[in-house]
């Protein structure tokens, strides 16, 4: 009896619990969570028993083991001695360098195209038209093998093509002058920066201007007790090739130009839908109101379309980061060039592998998480369908509006 009526106890506890609603709900979480990690463990597990009884190498003791080979590109120095780390730390910033020029200079000339897909000039939009067409229809790997046969049937060292006698393009590369910063300086000078950031940051956000020449006026008190803190090293053509400077290799340039123009086709489409997008009644009803075209187009079409373009402008900004990883087919040394090269040398294949995952994901979540920022901050934001709008349109009146004299 005693044994039944613990039993019927147990029961009714656990189908209290059970009707529990948020109990329950947070029970039914707990054991999925629970059943995934057991997953996880179990393949974890799995693998590393495959690793012993093969007897491959694991762990993470390679990163500090020299890498005896030296990449083909890269940003900073970087040698034969350097380890592991430091060789996958090259990489990332390699995929960092490329794929944010890449994005920035495909805003800004898809923005354009886009812009111009919507003129009156008739000309202008086939010559648009056909450029969006033409991109987003080649793939991208051909762009890259097309412009990399171009840069490197460029001439000689010898017979560079000189801009100016301070840029000069080859079949190694683009030469230019570089920037060096004299010794004890580096420290200043990033001091100089933080405080520019700041004072942007006071001036933009906090409407106090002041700032900026608060760190205008300590920077010219700063040159003028130091001295210039820069200097420039030209290339200078020395035997066949160029010394001093910096060079950019045929692998970026053809990098950058192919997935900078494949990128821009997809930016004009997606700026020119929200564009079209922006409801022509807020359009008539501010020219009602008789304000000018500029400050219409500026301050009223442009956010608004703005707003409808940002999602889709995230999801071209972060398949632009990820095509960098094409690299790989020229010789480019991104993260995921210099990850396989690494594998076939310290034979760490999951270690690396999972290096590299994590490398993408970080890059990307920083950039989905930037886009997002932006996208909360050009949100309308109201109750009504037309309460934002109408509250847009009030302010801007208020500060187009001029003082009447009685």
């Amino acid at each position: 009896m005693r044994t039944i009526g613990t039993v019927e106890l147990i029961w009714n506890m656990v189908r209290s619990l059970w009707f529990n609603r948020q109990l329950r709900r947070y029970l039914l979480q707990g054991l999925f969570l629970g059943a995934v990690l057991l997953l996880v463990a179990s393949s974890l597990a799995n693998v590393y028993a495959n690793l012993v009884r093969q007897g491959m190498a694991y762990g993470w003791d390679f990163l500090w083991r020299a890498t005896g080979w030296r990449l083909s590109v890269a940003m900073l120095e970087q040698g034969l001695n350097d380890p592991y780390w430091w060789t996958i730390l090259m990489g990332v910033v390699n995929t960092l360098a490329l794929g944010l020029l890449c994005i920035l200079c495909a805003t800004v000339i898809g923005s354009s195209i886009g812009l111009l897909r919507l003129s009156t000039n008739p000309m202008l939009r086939l010559i648009c038209t056909a450029y969006v067409d033409l991109l987003r229809n080649v793939p991208v790997i051909m762009q890259i093998y097309f412009w990399y046969e171009v840069f490197k049937h460029a001439p000689m060292e010898r017979q560079a093509l000189s801009f100016g006698g301070v840029f000069f393009a080859s079949n190694r590369g683009l030469y230019f002058p570089k920037v060096q910063i004299e010794a004890g300086q580096g420290l200043l000078l990033i001091g100089l920066l933080l405080l520019a950031l700041a004072a942007l940051w006071l001036a933009f956000k906090r409407r106090r201007p002041q700032a900026l020449l608060a760190v205008a006026g300590l920077a010219v008190l700063y040159l003028l007790w130091q001295g210039n803190p820069f200097s420039l090293q030209f290339p200078v053509l020395q035997g066949f090739g160029f010394r001093g400077g910096h060079r950019l290799p045929v692998e970026f340039l053809a990098l950058f130009v192919a997935i900078t123009i494949y990128s821009s086709a997809y930016v004009a489409e997606i700026v020119r839908g929200g564009l079209l997008a922006v409801d022509k009644g807020q359009i008539e009803a501010a020219r009602a109101l008789g304000l000018r075209e500029s400050t219409i187009h500026w301050n009223i079409r442009l956010p608004l379309a703005m707003r409808s373009a940002l999602p889709p402008l995230s999801n071209q900004f972060l398949i632009t980061m990820k095509v960098t990883s094409l690299g790989a087919a020229i010789g480019y040394a991104d993260l995921f060039s210099v990850v396989s090269t690494s594998i076939n040398h310290a034979g760490q294949t999951i270690e690396l592998l999972a290096l590299m995952m994590g490398g993408y994901l970080m890059i990307n979540y920083v950039i989905a998480r930037a886009m997002h920022f932006l996208n909360q901050h050009f949100a309308l934001k109201g109750h009504g369908a037309g309460a934002p709008a109408a509250s847009w349109l009030s302010r801007l009146l208020r500060r187009q509006a001029k003082p009447v004299g009685r």
